[in-house]
């Protein structure tokens, strides 16, 4: 789709976080198997039991972030194609492997397109996908054995309180549902030592405040709460959103009056493309001008695929360095 992901998938969150109970997104099983993994295995996700019977052959990535996260877990032979493609940019370690993976969609993907490429396991980046109209919902998908893993921070009923820790969750899960308990524990390992790692350079130094938006429609989005605002907090920031979101919900529309009040010292801010990324800058001087970070030129470009899966550490450390130069 052309409109930001995070609109889209955030809005459809947050439609649908109503009907969610609280509780863990996901809990995988108390011991990983190694070598191959175990199968069937079992995880349970967004309060979902996920099932796979057997090693998945032809999986499904839905976002950027989690095409890099399958191709860092080794499984590139496996994966039948992607969706949402268009959304940022690859990071340049996976730039040669990316391009080999079969896109399906830049944007929304029809449920011809989808079942067409014959999925066995599909990583998604929110339920929204799944509505019952476009595309089967995810008891249908089930039915016809495709399994669903929706990343365990974009849980409807767990976006408000979501954290960098649900990276660990989606790791130890998907380790045991596609069979490379081996490759997700070095990850999870790898994930742990960069935030330790950022946390104690950190330490010591005062969070700068910060407002992290997107730009969408000529409309102002805050996100903050959950993996937005614990994102900030690792990175050094204070997320002066973090009053004006709704509890339980990560993204809602701000005012801009009410940003220009909070006068955030620096302005993040998601983008998909490089004409994205000028146009929503362009709106950001414009009509935040007043405020500390434009007139001192705070502003702060990061890719939507920045936050989610693996790519959310590299966020994490992008924005670190923006807010404390001094430190890097």
């Amino acid at each position: 789709m052309r409109t930001p992901r995070t609109a889209l998938c955030a809005l459809a969150l947050l439609a649908l976080s109503a009907g969610c109970g609280a509780g863990p997104a996901t809990s995988a099983a108390p011991s990983a198997p190694r070598g191959e993994g175990v199968f069937p295995a079992q995880v349970v996700n967004c309060g979902r039991s996920v099932q796979v019977d057997s090693r998945p052959k032809r999986i499904v990535s839905f976002f950027p972030s989690n095409t890099e996260l399958l191709l860092a877990l080794g499984v590139k032979d496996r994966l039948a194609g992607q969706v949402w493609a268009g959304q940022s940019a690859p990071k340049p370690a996976y730039a040669a492997d990316y391009a080999g993976v079969k896109v399906l969609s830049g944007g929304e993907v029809s449920k011809e397109t989808l079942l067409a490429a014959r999925p066995d396991f599909i990583l998604a980046d929110g339920e929204y996908n799944f509505d019952g109209r476009k595309l089967p919902t995810i008891a249908e998908l089930a039915a016809l054995g495709v399994p669903v893993y929706v990343d365990a921070a974009f849980c409807p009923g767990t976006t408000g309180s979501a954290t960098l820790a649900d990276i660990g969750r989606d790791l130890d899960a998907l380790g045991g549902l596609l069979g490379v308990p081996g490759q997700a524990a070095g990850a999870k390992r790898d994930v742990t030592r960069a935030l330790d790692g950022l946390r104690r350079r950190l330490d010591g130094h005062a969070p700068v405040r910060t407002a992290m938006v997107q730009v969408f429609d000529r409309q102002l989005y805050g996100l903050a709460g959950g993996l937005y605002s614990d994102i900030l907090r690792v990175a050094g920031g204070a997320n002066v959103l973090d009053g004006l979101i709704p509890p339980g919900k990560n993204f809602d529309v701000v005012s801009v009056e009410a940003v220009a009040k909070a006068d955030p010292e620096t302005i993040v801010y998601h983008y998909t493309d490089e004409a994205d990324r000028a146009s929503a800058e362009k709106w950001l001087r414009e009509h935040l001008g007043q405020t500390r970070a434009v007139r001192n030129s705070r502003l702060v470009a990061t890719p939507a695929a920045d936050y989610s899966g693996l790519r959310a550490v590299d966020g994490a450390q992008a924005i670190a360095r923006a807010l404390h130069p001094d430190v890097f």
